[in-house]
């Protein structure tokens, strides 16, 4: 029988009802944009192609919110949010130093913290800011697509006369 990514009860990622391969496949959408823009081969903000690179991973996170069942929907977009944070973190770490990436152009409010540490701190500091933005992009992101999941599971359950997914 054909076994269908959505709602496959086989190999869940930790802590989730969203298998494994799906959690990969969703925080996997996300990188082209981030690889591209830290290398400098897409601008931020700055064509149609980046504004598809950065909207349809999150346009993809919301189908599969409205059309995936599951018992934690708020707790499986959370957990996918903090991955595709650290993915982010990750990315713009190992890019740091590579063409015109966060290491050679920071955001003004990353220098600004910066700027309040000793300079032999600067670096990390910069690091650890830039760090912390993207994991709060993450889990901000989570959340928010995580309500609009637990708000179509509640509309599921209503429709089903308050029967409990499956």
């Amino acid at each position: 029988m054909h076994a269908d990514i959505l709602n496959s009860p086989a190999r869940r990622f930790p802590g989730t009802d969203m298998p494994v391969t799906l959690m990969l496949a969703l925080i996997a959408a996300g990188l082209p944009r981030t690889v591209l823009a830290d290398l400098g081969i897409v601008a931020p903000e700055s064509s149609l192609l980046y504004d598809v690179l950065a909207l349809a991973p999150f346009a993809a996170w919301v189908v599969v919110a409205l059309v995936r069942g599951t018992r934690r929907p708020f707790l499986d977009f959370l957990v996918l949010g903090a991955l595709y944070g650290l993915s982010l973190l990750i990315v713009h770490q190992i890019l740091w130093d590579v063409g015109p990436s966060l290491g050679h152009s920071p955001p003004e409010s990353a220098l600004a913290f910066a700027a309040r540490f000793d300079p032999a701190w600067q670096e990390l500091a910069l690091r650890a800011y830039t760090s912390g933005i993207a994991m709060m992009i993450g889990l901000g992101s989570g959340a928010a697509v995580g309500v609009v999941a637990w708000c179509a599971q509640a509309w599921r359950r209503l429709r089903r006369g308050g029967r409990p997914a499956r």
